[in-house]
């Protein structure tokens, strides 16, 4: 959502969306990161903080690499498909069959 209004209030060097810019990027990196840990299901940490780092960087990149010079909409569009991507993954998450234990709980 941050980097929608940083796209609404046009880009530039300006502090506010300056600030707006590099907040999002962090909130990207953190949910890319915390998304990644998520899909390790072992207990060592040092393999979830490797894929979560991993995860982190390879969104980072995928942000940066078809940046074009001087387009404020960039990463406005970056910021919809996040805030869709969290909105599908909220609702999803609420419905659907939740049972207590794996496939061999029985």
């Amino acid at each position: 959502m941050l980097w929608i209004l940083h796209a609404l209030l046009g880009g530039g060097s300006d502090p506010l969306p300056g600030t707006l810019h590099f907040l999002g990027l962090a909130l990207v990196l953190a949910a890319a990161g915390l998304f990644g840990s998520g899909l390790v299901k072992s207990d060592a940490v040092g393999m979830r903080v490797l894929v979560g780092l991993a995860s982190a960087l390879l969104a980072l990149s995928v942000v940066e690499a078809f940046r074009p010079p001087d387009s404020p909409w960039y990463d406005g569009g970056w910021g919809i498909v996040a805030a869709l991507l969290g909105g599908i993954a909220l609702v999803r998450r609420r419905g659907g069959d939740r049972t207590s234990g794996g496939a061999h709980s029985r």
